[in-house]
């Protein structure tokens, strides 16, 4: 009787078993691994490419902040010369101011009406004269009134002069009103009124230069 001795064969078969649980088992690990891998490395490579954008903006941020800081130093250099030129230009209607007022205010004088004494306190002024009525002043007071250099007009007082002899209007016997005018000056020629205030730039609008 012939016998077989089968023990290799099984050993065979089990070692092949080993064999494949092996490789089943690296085979899972490796697909474990790459599940766990491939989601890090897209993460990181799109990490990567939002740190060079989110770099890019700061460039691009700090230029504009640069641009932003020139353009307001020149908004404040313009507005630095626009204050200056306006001192000019106060500091010359203050030197021709008064030759103008005392011209304003010798036209308002109508006939039958004579100045004598005007009296300026920072701008505050006195005007003392004599005229033959009421109506007389009031139309002085009206035309002087109506004139840039002079606003807020208001007769104080007025008095009957005895009648005089040999006056100036060159009537005899006549008497006349002296009266009191308080008024204010105003140099610029604008009447007390302040400047209009020109309307401020929306943020971020473009100003001419």
């Amino acid at each position: 009787m012939i016998r077989i001795n089968l023990l290799p064969v099984k050993e065979a078969q089990r070692a092949l078993g080993r064999r494949r649980q092996t490789s089943v088992a690296l085979l899972s690990i490796t697909v474990a691994l790459l599940v766990m891998l491939v989601p890090y490395l897209l993460q990181a490579r799109r990490l990567g490419q939002v740190t060079r954008e989110i770099d890019q903006l700061n460039v691009e941020i700090a230029k504009l902040n640069e641009q932003t800081k020139e353009v307001r130093d020149l908004d404040k250099k313009r507005a630095d010369l626009q204050a200056k030129l306006k001192v000019i230009e106060d500091l010359k209607d203050k030197r021709i101011g008064p030759v103008r007022t005392l011209e304003d205010l010798s036209t308002a004088a109508p006939e039958k009406l004579w100045l004598v004494e005007l009296n300026d306190v920072g701008g505050a002024a006195t005007i003392t004269g004599m005229a033959l009525d009421n109506q007389t002043i009031a139309t002085f007071m009206r035309r002087l009134q109506s004139s840039k250099y002079f606003y807020d007009v208001d007769l104080v007082e007025t008095s009957q002069t005895e009648p005089l002899r040999g006056t100036l209007a060159g009537d005899i016997g006549v008497a006349f009103k002296k009266f009191i005018i308080k008024a204010h000056i105003d140099y610029l020629g604008k009447a007390g009124k302040a400047p209009p205030v020109a309307p401020a730039s929306p943020p971020g609008a473009k100003t001419g230069t």
